[in-house]
């Protein structure tokens, strides 16, 4: 297992619940440390917060996704709501077009899902996913 790895909850625990967090529930791991054998996870779609982030412990996850190293060029998935006031909203696609220093990409996005015209945006490698 390793970041940006698509994993599935495989348990069903009340520590997990309490967050909308159920087994089945598909998210990827969203850090590269493992502290106290547990993977920092992000869920797309739970019942109390829409992206609940949850420490989850390895043996409670299954991978269903390898990612590989991000390289330009790569399709990715938007998961960020922070730049919906600018036309970009989670669930876009786009493509890397430059990685910059600190974690930091450049994507482009085509005119598409009602944008209005192609836009370029740089933010953090925590806002998406690799989707090739």
């Amino acid at each position: 297992m390793k970041e940006y790895d698509s994993v599935k909850l495989t348990v069903e625990k009340e520590k997990y619940a309490k967050e909308g967090v159920h087994k089945g529930m598909i998210g990827w791991i969203c850090d590269e440390r493992i502290i106290n054998e547990q993977r920092l996870v992000c869920f797309d779609g739970g019942e109390v917060s829409p992206f609940p982030i949850l420490p989850i412990k390895e043996y409670d996850l299954e991978v269903v996704w390898e990612s590989h190293e991000r390289q330009v060029g790569d399709k990715v998935l938007f998961l960020s709501e922070q730049y919906k006031n600018v036309g970009i909203a989670k669930g876009l696609r786009g493509v890397l077009i430059a990685k910059l220093e600190n974690n930091k990409w450049t994507i482009r996005f085509h005119k598409q899902d009602g944008l209005q015209q192609e836009c370029d945006l740089t933010v953090d490698g925590n806002d998406f996913i690799v989707d090739n």
